[in-house]
């Protein structure tokens, strides 16, 4: 993660159009979240609400945060597999994040709000993790 800090190319991927500041605050703070749920699980694919609960006290974040980082984790982790099989197979890399992104499907914002509203931890009076805007108990989250 320290290496990755210093590359320049994350920063979009990272925190969107930022200072060089706030990009190495929100990487730090990833990092710490992701040594910190490593604990409990080093892939990240088996933890528990209550984890996910100590690692957001732990690193004085909020849930979302922590959700934001393990699914750039997991998003990460998916790209690398994808772009180890385009290397066997002889095919060219993607160039940018725009291709890995359409590489792989997805891109990590979708997968964070994806997990957040699975995990339960949306109010009903929240807007909706699926960004359209609305409350969730109007959107995704109607019985």
């Amino acid at each position: 993660m320290k290496k990755a800090r210093k590359i320049g190319a994350f920063k979009e991927y990272m925190v969107g159009r930022s200072s060089e500041v706030t990009f190495a605050t929100a990487f730090e703070k990833y990092e710490a979240i992701i040594r910190y749920l490593a604990a409990f699980d080093y892939t990240g694919e088996n933890l528990k609400t209550s984890h996910k609960q100590e690692a957001a006290k732990h690193c004085n974040c909020t849930i979302a945060d922590v959700e934001n980082a393990l699914a750039k984790f997991t998003w990460a982790k998916e790209a690398q597999k994808k772009i180890q099989e385009l290397n066997k197979e002889g095919k060219p890399m993607p160039k940018n994040i725009a291709e890995l992104q359409k590489l792989v499907g997805t891109n990590p914002l979708d997968l964070a709000r994806s997990n957040l509203a699975k995990s339960g931890q949306v109010s009903r009076n929240a807007p909706c993790p699926c960004g359209s805007k609305k409350r969730y108990k109007r959107c995704c989250g109607k019985d």
